[in-house]
């Protein structure tokens, strides 16, 4: 078999394990949002979107590109998905469930404003969030770890967020800090 051929199989292999994934999720994401309210981009419009984005941090914690607070905390991640979403001119936003990769999903603002903390028990660890219109992205995280510089308090449930770049930090943290 030539690499060319073995290429074609693993494509495809690929595009069957993402339709396999999205057909999971969907029923998933009609328990939690009305129907119709939500699209699947397709492949090709997910894989040119994504990349363009930006990447992961080089190096999150040394660049202080993270946000964590306690699970029972709510109210600061909401703040912060709230100035994320500020920022957005769209009434749309792209979301990306980490462990369902198979590629972007259109919800209208408010629906994530109302459910951001169950996409993130459907995957069962993080959700990423896109701007249409720009490069940046912040992540939600649900884990158990360590506060960074609470470390002696031990391991917690807590959300984390991780911002793709410094000024999205900075856009997202000042209007944040206002409406605490």
């Amino acid at each position: 078999m030539t690499d060319k051929e073995k290429n074609r199989i693993e494509k495809l292999r690929w595009e069957i394990e993402r339709k396999e994934k999205q057909a999971k999720l969907e029923p998933k994401l009609n328990s939690i949002l009305p129907k119709n309210s939500f699209d699947f981009l397709s492949f090709q419009e997910s894989d040119s979107f994504q990349s363009e984005t930006d990447d992961w941090p080089n190096d999150k914690w040394k660049e202080n590109l993270y946000f964590q607070t306690e699970i029972e905390n709510t109210l600061i991640i909401e703040n912060i998905i709230k100035s994320f979403l500020d920022l957005i001119t769209d009434s749309e936003l792209y979301i990306f469930l980490i462990n369902y990769n198979f590629g972007l999903i259109k919800i209208p603002k408010e629906k994530l404003s109302n459910n951001w903390i169950d996409l993130i028990e459907i995957d069962q660890d993080e959700i990423y969030l896109f701007n249409p219109k720009s490069t940046g992205f912040i992540c939600v995280e649900k884990t158990e770890e360590f506060i960074r510089e609470r470390e002696n308090e031990g391991r917690k449930w807590i959300y984390e967020i991780t911002y793709s770049n410094n000024e999205l930090k900075e856009k997202c943290e000042s209007t944040t800090h206002n409406n605490v």
